[in-house]
Protein backbone atom coordinates (compact mmCIF):
# COMPACT_ATOMS: atom_id res chain seq x y z
CA UNK A 1 0.00 0.00 0.00
CA UNK A 2 1.06 3.55 -0.68
CA UNK A 3 1.70 5.37 2.61
CA UNK A 4 0.49 8.88 3.30
CA UNK A 5 2.53 11.64 4.95
CA UNK A 6 1.83 10.18 8.40
CA UNK A 7 3.39 6.89 7.36
CA UNK A 8 0.04 5.08 7.39
CA UNK A 9 -1.98 3.43 4.61
CA UNK A 10 -4.16 5.69 2.49
CA UNK A 11 -7.26 4.35 4.30
CA UNK A 12 -6.11 5.97 7.52
CA UNK A 13 -7.08 9.64 7.56
CA UNK A 14 -8.08 11.67 10.62
CA UNK A 15 -10.38 14.66 10.83
CA UNK A 16 -11.57 14.52 7.22
CA UNK A 17 -14.64 13.30 5.44
CA UNK A 18 -13.95 9.71 4.30
CA UNK A 19 -12.99 9.47 0.63
CA UNK A 20 -14.25 6.80 -1.75
CA UNK A 21 -11.08 4.72 -1.35
CA UNK A 22 -11.53 4.85 2.42
CA UNK A 23 -15.10 3.60 2.19
CA UNK A 24 -13.91 0.73 0.01
CA UNK A 25 -11.37 -0.42 2.63
CA UNK A 26 -13.75 -2.74 4.55
CA UNK A 27 -14.74 -4.49 1.31
CA UNK A 28 -11.08 -4.93 0.37
CA UNK A 29 -10.42 -6.44 3.78
CA UNK A 30 -13.42 -8.76 3.55
CA UNK A 31 -12.38 -9.94 0.11
CA UNK A 32 -8.81 -10.64 1.23
CA UNK A 33 -7.30 -7.93 -0.99
CA UNK A 34 -5.72 -6.45 2.16
CA UNK A 35 -5.01 -8.29 5.40
CA UNK A 36 -5.27 -5.35 7.82
CA UNK A 37 -6.74 -1.87 8.14
CA UNK A 38 -5.22 0.86 10.31
CA UNK A 39 -7.75 3.51 11.31
CA UNK A 40 -8.10 6.45 13.66
CA UNK A 41 -11.70 7.01 14.81
CA UNK A 42 -13.03 5.83 11.45
CA UNK A 43 -14.46 2.32 11.87
CA UNK A 44 -15.42 2.26 15.57
CA UNK A 45 -19.03 1.51 14.64
CA UNK A 46 -21.30 0.96 11.66
CA UNK A 47 -18.92 -1.42 9.88
CA UNK A 48 -19.80 -5.10 9.66
CA UNK A 49 -16.93 -7.39 8.63
CA UNK A 50 -17.76 -10.77 10.22
CA UNK A 51 -14.45 -12.34 9.11
CA UNK A 52 -12.35 -10.03 11.34
CA UNK A 53 -10.64 -12.27 13.90
CA UNK A 54 -7.94 -10.00 15.34
CA UNK A 55 -8.16 -6.52 16.89
CA UNK A 56 -5.13 -4.47 17.94
CA UNK A 57 -6.07 -1.53 20.18
CA UNK A 58 -3.63 1.39 20.30
CA UNK A 59 -6.08 4.18 21.04
CA UNK A 60 -6.78 5.06 24.71
CA UNK A 61 -10.43 5.46 25.68
CA UNK A 62 -12.18 5.56 29.03
CA UNK A 63 -15.61 5.38 27.44
CA UNK A 64 -17.15 1.93 28.05
CA UNK A 65 -19.55 2.49 25.13
CA UNK A 66 -16.75 3.31 22.68
CA UNK A 67 -14.67 0.41 23.97
CA UNK A 68 -17.59 -1.97 23.41
CA UNK A 69 -18.03 -0.62 19.89
CA UNK A 70 -14.36 -1.11 19.10
CA UNK A 71 -14.24 -4.65 20.43
CA UNK A 72 -17.54 -5.36 18.71
CA UNK A 73 -15.85 -5.07 15.30
CA UNK A 74 -14.40 -8.52 15.92
CA UNK A 75 -17.28 -10.22 17.73
CA UNK A 76 -19.46 -10.98 14.69
CA UNK A 77 -20.06 -14.65 13.97
CA UNK A 78 -18.78 -16.04 10.69
CA UNK A 79 -18.49 -19.56 9.21
CA UNK A 80 -15.05 -21.01 9.96
CA UNK A 81 -14.27 -18.30 12.52
CA UNK A 82 -13.54 -19.99 15.85
CA UNK A 83 -12.51 -16.99 17.95
CA UNK A 84 -11.42 -13.35 18.04
CA UNK A 85 -8.08 -12.26 19.49
CA UNK A 86 -8.05 -8.79 21.08
CA UNK A 87 -4.61 -7.32 21.82
CA UNK A 88 -4.94 -4.20 23.97
CA UNK A 89 -1.75 -2.14 24.30
CA UNK A 90 -3.49 0.80 25.97
CA UNK A 91 -3.24 2.04 29.54
CA UNK A 92 0.41 2.97 30.07
CA UNK A 93 0.01 6.56 28.96
CA UNK A 94 -0.96 7.74 32.47
CA UNK A 95 -1.26 6.26 35.96
CA UNK A 96 -4.91 7.19 36.49
CA UNK A 97 -6.23 5.23 33.51
CA UNK A 98 -9.63 3.73 34.45
CA UNK A 99 -9.12 0.01 33.88
CA UNK A 100 -12.19 -0.66 36.03
CA UNK A 101 -14.57 0.94 33.53
CA UNK A 102 -13.33 -1.10 30.58
CA UNK A 103 -12.95 -4.42 32.40
CA UNK A 104 -16.30 -4.07 34.17
CA UNK A 105 -18.20 -3.51 30.94
CA UNK A 106 -16.60 -6.65 29.46
CA UNK A 107 -16.99 -8.95 32.46
CA UNK A 108 -19.89 -7.55 34.50
CA UNK A 109 -17.71 -7.69 37.62
CA UNK A 110 -17.51 -5.04 40.35
CA UNK A 111 -14.19 -3.40 41.17
CA UNK A 112 -13.63 -5.68 44.15
CA UNK A 113 -14.47 -8.75 42.07
CA UNK A 114 -12.10 -7.50 39.37
CA UNK A 115 -9.25 -7.34 41.88
CA UNK A 116 -9.64 -11.04 42.66
CA UNK A 117 -10.01 -11.94 38.97
CA UNK A 118 -6.95 -9.95 37.88
CA UNK A 119 -4.89 -11.49 40.68
CA UNK A 120 -6.04 -15.10 40.28
CA UNK A 121 -7.50 -15.36 36.80
CA UNK A 122 -10.89 -14.60 35.28
CA UNK A 123 -12.55 -17.87 36.23
CA UNK A 124 -16.14 -16.61 35.94
CA UNK A 125 -16.05 -15.75 32.23
CA UNK A 126 -18.35 -17.66 29.83
CA UNK A 127 -16.91 -20.83 28.25
CA UNK A 128 -14.48 -20.05 25.45
CA UNK A 129 -13.65 -16.56 26.74
CA UNK A 130 -10.26 -15.76 28.24
CA UNK A 131 -8.50 -12.64 29.51
CA UNK A 132 -4.74 -12.93 29.90
CA UNK A 133 -2.59 -10.17 31.35
CA UNK A 134 1.20 -10.01 31.24
CA UNK A 135 2.87 -9.88 34.65
CA UNK A 136 3.79 -6.20 34.46
CA UNK A 137 0.35 -5.31 33.16
CA UNK A 138 -1.35 -7.38 35.88
CA UNK A 139 0.59 -5.55 38.59
CA UNK A 140 -0.28 -2.18 37.10
CA UNK A 141 -3.97 -3.02 36.74
CA UNK A 142 -4.12 -4.39 40.30
CA UNK A 143 -2.52 -1.24 41.69
CA UNK A 144 -4.99 0.91 39.76
CA UNK A 145 -8.02 -1.10 40.92
CA UNK A 146 -6.95 -1.09 44.56
CA UNK A 147 -6.37 2.64 44.51
CA UNK A 148 -9.85 3.18 43.04
CA UNK A 149 -11.54 0.96 45.65
CA UNK A 150 -9.75 2.91 48.38
CA UNK A 151 -10.37 6.29 46.81
CA UNK A 152 -11.12 9.04 49.26
CA UNK A 153 -14.55 10.36 50.11
CA UNK A 154 -13.40 13.67 48.65
CA UNK A 155 -12.73 12.00 45.29
CA UNK A 156 -16.17 10.34 45.33
CA UNK A 157 -17.82 13.67 46.15
CA UNK A 158 -16.02 15.27 43.21
CA UNK A 159 -17.27 12.52 40.89
CA UNK A 160 -20.86 13.12 42.02
CA UNK A 161 -20.56 16.90 41.59
CA UNK A 162 -19.19 16.48 38.06
CA UNK A 163 -21.91 13.96 37.21
CA UNK A 164 -24.61 16.31 38.53
CA UNK A 165 -23.24 19.16 36.42
CA UNK A 166 -23.20 17.01 33.28
CA UNK A 167 -26.78 15.87 33.92
CA UNK A 168 -27.91 19.40 34.68
CA UNK A 169 -29.84 18.44 37.82
CA UNK A 170 -29.38 17.91 41.54
CA UNK A 171 -31.95 15.12 41.52
CA UNK A 172 -29.52 12.25 40.97
CA UNK A 173 -30.64 8.66 41.55
CA UNK A 174 -28.27 6.23 43.21
CA UNK A 175 -28.70 3.61 40.49
CA UNK A 176 -27.94 6.06 37.69
CA UNK A 177 -24.79 7.31 39.40
CA UNK A 178 -23.47 3.81 40.09
CA UNK A 179 -24.19 2.58 36.56
CA UNK A 180 -22.95 5.57 34.59
CA UNK A 181 -19.81 6.14 36.69
CA UNK A 182 -19.02 2.43 37.10
CA UNK A 183 -18.97 2.72 40.88
CA UNK A 184 -19.70 -0.13 43.29
CA UNK A 185 -22.06 0.07 46.25
CA UNK A 186 -19.14 -0.68 48.56
CA UNK A 187 -17.61 2.66 47.58
CA UNK A 188 -20.70 4.57 48.73
CA UNK A 189 -21.34 2.39 51.79
CA UNK A 190 -18.01 2.11 53.60
CA UNK A 191 -16.85 0.31 56.71
CA UNK A 192 -15.21 3.40 58.18
CA UNK A 193 -15.45 7.17 57.91
CA UNK A 194 -18.27 8.88 56.07
CA UNK A 195 -20.70 6.57 54.35
CA UNK A 196 -24.09 6.51 52.66
CA UNK A 197 -25.85 8.00 49.64
CA UNK A 198 -27.57 10.81 51.56
CA UNK A 199 -24.28 11.76 53.24
CA UNK A 200 -22.55 11.85 49.87
CA UNK A 201 -25.28 13.95 48.26
CA UNK A 202 -25.23 16.30 51.25
CA UNK A 203 -21.45 16.79 51.01
CA UNK A 204 -21.70 17.32 47.25
CA UNK A 205 -24.18 20.16 47.82
CA UNK A 206 -27.09 18.40 46.13
CA UNK A 207 -29.55 18.54 49.06
CA UNK A 208 -30.83 22.07 49.68
CA UNK A 209 -32.96 21.26 52.76
CA UNK A 210 -31.42 21.43 56.26
CA UNK A 211 -29.87 18.27 57.68
CA UNK A 212 -31.47 16.42 60.60
CA UNK A 213 -29.50 15.18 63.62
CA UNK A 214 -30.02 11.52 62.71
CA UNK A 215 -29.44 11.83 58.97
CA UNK A 216 -25.76 10.86 58.67
CA UNK A 217 -26.11 7.99 61.16
CA UNK A 218 -29.15 6.56 59.36
CA UNK A 219 -27.56 6.93 55.93
CA UNK A 220 -24.48 5.04 57.09
CA UNK A 221 -26.57 2.30 58.73
CA UNK A 222 -28.28 1.60 55.39
CA UNK A 223 -24.98 0.04 54.43
CA UNK A 224 -26.06 -3.00 56.45
CA UNK A 225 -28.67 -3.70 53.75
CA UNK A 226 -26.43 -3.92 50.68
CA UNK A 227 -26.25 -7.73 50.86
CA UNK A 228 -30.00 -8.19 50.37
CA UNK A 229 -31.24 -10.10 47.33
CA UNK A 230 -34.59 -11.36 48.66
CA UNK A 231 -37.17 -9.90 46.21
CA UNK A 232 -39.98 -9.94 48.78
CA UNK A 233 -37.91 -8.18 51.43
CA UNK A 234 -36.83 -5.54 48.93
CA UNK A 235 -40.44 -5.03 47.89
CA UNK A 236 -41.38 -4.32 51.50
CA UNK A 237 -38.47 -1.90 51.86
CA UNK A 238 -39.66 -0.07 48.74
CA UNK A 239 -43.17 0.24 50.25
CA UNK A 240 -41.69 1.55 53.50
CA UNK A 241 -39.62 4.14 51.65
CA UNK A 242 -42.57 5.48 49.64
CA UNK A 243 -44.65 6.55 52.64
CA UNK A 244 -42.83 5.81 55.92
CA UNK A 245 -45.15 8.03 57.96
CA UNK A 246 -48.31 6.17 56.90
CA UNK A 247 -46.92 2.74 56.08
CA UNK A 248 -49.05 -0.16 57.28
CA UNK A 249 -48.09 -3.81 56.73
CA UNK A 250 -50.57 -5.74 54.63
CA UNK A 251 -50.14 -9.01 56.55
CA UNK A 252 -48.49 -10.64 59.54
CA UNK A 253 -45.67 -11.79 57.29
CA UNK A 254 -45.08 -8.24 56.05
CA UNK A 255 -45.09 -7.05 59.66
CA UNK A 256 -42.33 -9.52 60.39
CA UNK A 257 -40.40 -8.34 57.33
CA UNK A 258 -40.72 -4.71 58.47
CA UNK A 259 -39.34 -5.75 61.87
CA UNK A 260 -36.44 -7.53 60.12
CA UNK A 261 -35.63 -4.22 58.42
CA UNK A 262 -35.78 -2.28 61.69
CA UNK A 263 -33.60 -4.76 63.59
CA UNK A 264 -31.05 -4.93 60.79
CA UNK A 265 -30.60 -1.17 60.36
CA UNK A 266 -30.71 -0.43 64.11
CA UNK A 267 -27.71 -2.23 65.59
CA UNK A 268 -28.30 -1.19 69.20
CA UNK A 269 -28.71 -3.61 72.09
CA UNK A 270 -32.18 -2.37 73.09
CA UNK A 271 -35.23 -3.66 71.18
CA UNK A 272 -36.93 -1.32 68.73
CA UNK A 273 -40.31 -1.56 67.01
CA UNK A 274 -40.51 -1.07 63.28
CA UNK A 275 -42.85 1.87 63.86
CA UNK A 276 -40.23 3.64 65.97
CA UNK A 277 -37.69 2.96 63.26
CA UNK A 278 -40.02 4.38 60.59
CA UNK A 279 -40.40 7.57 62.64
CA UNK A 280 -36.64 8.04 62.21
CA UNK A 281 -36.92 7.56 58.45
CA UNK A 282 -39.91 9.90 58.25
CA UNK A 283 -37.91 12.69 59.92
CA UNK A 284 -35.47 12.75 56.97
CA UNK A 285 -36.96 12.76 53.48
CA UNK A 286 -33.51 12.37 51.86
CA UNK A 287 -33.01 9.17 53.88
CA UNK A 288 -36.44 7.89 52.85
CA UNK A 289 -35.50 8.56 49.22
CA UNK A 290 -32.17 6.82 49.76
CA UNK A 291 -33.88 3.73 51.19
CA UNK A 292 -36.07 3.49 48.09
CA UNK A 293 -33.14 4.06 45.73
CA UNK A 294 -31.12 1.38 47.48
CA UNK A 295 -33.99 -1.11 47.28
CA UNK A 296 -34.27 -0.47 43.53
CA UNK A 297 -30.53 -1.03 42.99
CA UNK A 298 -30.54 -4.26 44.99
CA UNK A 299 -33.69 -5.55 43.29
CA UNK A 300 -32.18 -4.94 39.85
CA UNK A 301 -29.18 -7.12 40.60
CA UNK A 302 -31.01 -9.88 42.51
CA UNK A 303 -31.01 -13.36 40.97
CA UNK A 304 -32.79 -15.17 43.81
CA UNK A 305 -35.95 -17.11 42.94
CA UNK A 306 -38.99 -16.84 45.19
CA UNK A 307 -38.84 -20.18 46.99
CA UNK A 308 -39.79 -20.90 50.59
CA UNK A 309 -37.36 -22.84 52.75
CA UNK A 310 -38.73 -26.37 53.32
CA UNK A 311 -39.47 -26.86 57.00
CA UNK A 312 -39.20 -23.13 57.67
CA UNK A 313 -42.21 -21.82 55.75
CA UNK A 314 -43.36 -19.65 58.65
CA UNK A 315 -40.16 -17.58 58.44
CA UNK A 316 -40.05 -14.91 55.69
CA UNK A 317 -36.79 -16.17 54.19
CA UNK A 318 -36.05 -17.34 50.66
CA UNK A 319 -34.05 -20.47 49.90
CA UNK A 320 -30.46 -19.50 48.98
CA UNK A 321 -31.15 -15.84 49.83
CA UNK A 322 -28.53 -13.70 51.60
CA UNK A 323 -29.20 -12.54 55.17
CA UNK A 324 -27.35 -11.11 58.14
CA UNK A 325 -27.70 -12.73 61.53
CA UNK A 326 -30.15 -10.15 62.95
CA UNK A 327 -32.51 -10.69 60.02
CA UNK A 328 -32.48 -14.46 60.51
CA UNK A 329 -32.97 -14.22 64.28
CA UNK A 330 -35.92 -11.89 63.74
CA UNK A 331 -37.44 -14.10 61.04
CA UNK A 332 -37.56 -17.11 63.38
CA UNK A 333 -38.85 -15.06 66.35
CA UNK A 334 -35.72 -15.17 68.51
CA UNK A 335 -35.49 -11.37 68.30
CA UNK A 336 -38.50 -9.06 67.94
CA UNK A 337 -39.84 -5.58 68.63
CA UNK A 338 -39.81 -6.30 72.38
CA UNK A 339 -36.75 -8.52 72.88
CA UNK A 340 -33.22 -8.63 71.53
CA UNK A 341 -31.21 -11.26 73.39
CA UNK A 342 -27.51 -11.40 72.63
CA UNK A 343 -26.44 -14.18 70.28
CA UNK A 344 -22.91 -15.02 69.11
CA UNK A 345 -22.94 -18.81 68.81
CA UNK A 346 -22.62 -21.18 65.90
CA UNK A 347 -25.86 -22.96 66.77
CA UNK A 348 -29.29 -21.61 67.73
CA UNK A 349 -31.46 -24.21 69.47
CA UNK A 350 -35.21 -23.56 69.55
CA UNK A 351 -36.38 -26.29 71.91
CA UNK A 352 -40.09 -25.54 71.66
CA UNK A 353 -39.93 -26.13 67.91
CA UNK A 354 -37.35 -28.93 67.99
CA UNK A 355 -35.42 -26.84 65.50
CA UNK A 356 -31.74 -26.02 65.36
CA UNK A 357 -30.15 -23.43 63.09
CA UNK A 358 -26.55 -24.18 62.12
CA UNK A 359 -24.52 -21.03 61.38
CA UNK A 360 -21.33 -21.89 59.50
CA UNK A 361 -18.40 -19.60 58.67
CA UNK A 362 -15.99 -21.36 56.32
CA UNK A 363 -12.99 -19.03 56.62
CA UNK A 364 -12.28 -18.47 60.32
CA UNK A 365 -9.01 -16.57 59.87
CA UNK A 366 -10.72 -13.35 61.01
CA UNK A 367 -13.03 -12.61 63.91
CA UNK A 368 -12.58 -15.97 65.68
CA UNK A 369 -10.48 -17.19 68.58
CA UNK A 370 -7.28 -18.93 67.45
CA UNK A 371 -8.47 -22.22 69.00
CA UNK A 372 -11.48 -22.36 66.67
CA UNK A 373 -10.63 -24.26 63.52
CA UNK A 374 -13.64 -26.38 62.54
CA UNK A 375 -13.51 -28.08 59.18
CA UNK A 376 -16.69 -27.17 57.34
CA UNK A 377 -17.15 -27.45 53.58
CA UNK A 378 -19.45 -28.70 50.84
CA UNK A 379 -18.52 -32.22 49.77
CA UNK A 380 -20.89 -32.04 46.80
CA UNK A 381 -23.92 -29.98 45.82
CA UNK A 382 -26.08 -32.20 48.08
CA UNK A 383 -23.70 -33.09 50.95
CA UNK A 384 -22.07 -30.80 53.53
CA UNK A 385 -19.35 -31.70 56.03
CA UNK A 386 -19.79 -29.96 59.38
CA UNK A 387 -18.05 -30.14 62.74
CA UNK A 388 -19.90 -29.57 65.98
CA UNK A 389 -18.64 -27.31 68.72
CA UNK A 390 -15.78 -28.73 70.78
CA UNK A 391 -17.98 -29.70 73.73
CA UNK A 392 -20.29 -31.96 71.70
CA UNK A 393 -19.72 -35.71 71.90
CA UNK A 394 -21.76 -38.91 71.44
CA UNK A 395 -22.46 -39.02 75.19
CA UNK A 396 -23.70 -35.39 75.47
CA UNK A 397 -27.23 -34.12 75.08
CA UNK A 398 -26.26 -32.16 71.98
CA UNK A 399 -24.40 -35.08 70.46
CA UNK A 400 -27.31 -37.48 70.98
CA UNK A 401 -29.60 -34.95 69.36
CA UNK A 402 -27.68 -35.45 66.12
CA UNK A 403 -27.18 -39.20 66.52
CA UNK A 404 -30.88 -39.81 67.11
CA UNK A 405 -32.18 -37.18 64.67
CA UNK A 406 -33.66 -39.79 62.33
CA UNK A 407 -36.24 -40.67 65.00
CA UNK A 408 -36.34 -37.93 67.66
CA UNK A 409 -38.23 -35.32 65.59
CA UNK A 410 -35.49 -32.67 65.57
CA UNK A 411 -34.87 -30.74 62.35
CA UNK A 412 -31.83 -28.71 61.27
CA UNK A 413 -31.46 -25.70 58.97
CA UNK A 414 -28.10 -24.76 57.45
CA UNK A 415 -26.87 -21.17 56.97
CA UNK A 416 -23.40 -20.72 55.43
CA UNK A 417 -21.10 -17.77 54.76
CA UNK A 418 -17.55 -17.69 53.42
CA UNK A 419 -16.11 -15.25 56.00
CA UNK A 420 -17.24 -12.85 58.70
CA UNK A 421 -17.73 -10.02 56.22
CA UNK A 422 -20.22 -11.98 54.11
CA UNK A 423 -23.93 -12.55 54.70
CA UNK A 424 -25.23 -16.04 55.40
CA UNK A 425 -26.88 -18.02 52.62
CA UNK A 426 -30.00 -19.96 53.57
CA UNK A 427 -29.13 -23.46 52.37
CA UNK A 428 -32.28 -25.12 53.67
CA UNK A 429 -32.90 -28.25 55.74
CA UNK A 430 -30.22 -30.89 56.24
CA UNK A 431 -30.67 -34.42 57.51
CA UNK A 432 -28.63 -37.44 58.51
CA UNK A 433 -28.58 -40.13 55.83
CA UNK A 434 -27.06 -42.84 58.05
CA UNK A 435 -25.15 -43.33 61.31
CA UNK A 436 -21.96 -43.70 59.25
CA UNK A 437 -22.22 -39.99 58.47
CA UNK A 438 -21.17 -39.16 62.06
CA UNK A 439 -17.58 -39.70 63.20
CA UNK A 440 -15.23 -38.40 65.88
CA UNK A 441 -15.70 -37.07 69.39
CA UNK A 442 -15.44 -33.50 70.71
CA UNK A 443 -15.89 -32.23 68.09
CA UNK A 444 -18.06 -34.62 66.12
CA UNK A 445 -17.85 -34.61 62.32
CA UNK A 446 -21.18 -34.87 60.53
CA UNK A 447 -21.82 -35.12 56.80
CA UNK A 448 -25.31 -33.77 56.24
CA UNK A 449 -27.49 -34.41 53.22
CA UNK A 450 -29.16 -31.25 51.88
CA UNK A 451 -32.79 -31.68 50.94
CA UNK A 452 -32.31 -29.12 48.16
CA UNK A 453 -29.01 -29.17 46.28
CA UNK A 454 -26.80 -26.08 46.22
CA UNK A 455 -26.75 -24.04 42.99
CA UNK A 456 -23.42 -24.33 41.10
CA UNK A 457 -22.25 -20.86 42.24
CA UNK A 458 -22.82 -21.61 45.93
CA UNK A 459 -21.25 -25.04 45.65
CA UNK A 460 -18.15 -23.43 44.12
CA UNK A 461 -18.04 -20.90 46.99
CA UNK A 462 -18.54 -23.50 49.71
CA UNK A 463 -16.61 -26.41 48.21
CA UNK A 464 -13.54 -27.91 49.86
CA UNK A 465 -11.71 -26.90 46.66
CA UNK A 466 -12.56 -23.19 46.92
CA UNK A 467 -9.63 -20.85 46.56
CA UNK A 468 -7.43 -23.50 44.98
CA UNK A 469 -5.96 -23.37 41.50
Amino acid sequence: EKLNEAGLPAECVTGETPRVDQLRAPKRLASGEVCAIVTVDLYNEGVDIPDVDTLILLRPTQSPVLFQQQVGRGLRLSPGKASCLVLDFVGLQRVDFRFDKLLSVLTGLTRRELIDSVAHGFGSLPPGCHIQLQRQTREQVLKSLRNLVQQSWRHLKSELQTYSTLRGTRDIRLGDFLRDQRIGLEEVYRNSGKSGWTSLRRDAGLIPSPSTDDESVLSKRFGDLVHLDDPEQLRVIRRVAETPSTYSPASDVETLRAQMLANQVDSGKAPISFRTFLDRVTASQPCADELGDLADVLAARSRVELREIPGLQDAPLQLHGAYRIREILTAVGYQSATKRPFFAEGVLTLKDRKLQLLFVTLDKSEGFHSSIAYHDYAVSSSRFHWQTQNAAGPDTLGGRRYLESQTNGWTFQLFVRVDVNDPYRACGPVQLASQEDITGDRPMSITWTLRVSLPPKLFADFSVLRGQG
